[in-house]
């Protein structure tokens, strides 16, 4: 979650909330360990080489603790959401052996 001082609501537009759907107050985008529903639009590692696929929610404050129910399709801005149910069961994730310097 960004500090209240780095983040400017009236200028910043994620979307719609991935758990309840409000477009108030959503400002914590989170990353999932699935593939996103479009490849490159999405999370990856520069250390581990995993592309921009990981699959990423936004979330109001409200919901940071529930389970999410949707995930970004697309940017978030462009307020596309698909139900995390529709996502592949493979996971996405680090490779621990690449991280072990860290």
């Amino acid at each position: 979650m960004l500090p209240d001082d780095l983040l400017d609501d009236s200028t910043t537009d994620l979307g719609s909330c991935c758990g309840c759907g409000t477009r108030e107050g959503v400002r914590n985008v989170m990353m999932l360990n699935m593939r996103a529903p479009v490849p490159g639009t999405g999370w990856g590692c520069v250390v581990c080489d995993l592309p921009s696929d990981g699959a990423v929610a936004v979330l109001c404050d409200a919901c940071l603790d529930r389970p999410v129910k949707n995930v970004c399709v697309g940017f978030a801005k462009d307020d596309k959401r698909v139900s995390v149910e529709t996502l592949s069961s493979a996971p996405f994730d680090h490779d621990p052996k690449k991280h072990a310097d860290d």
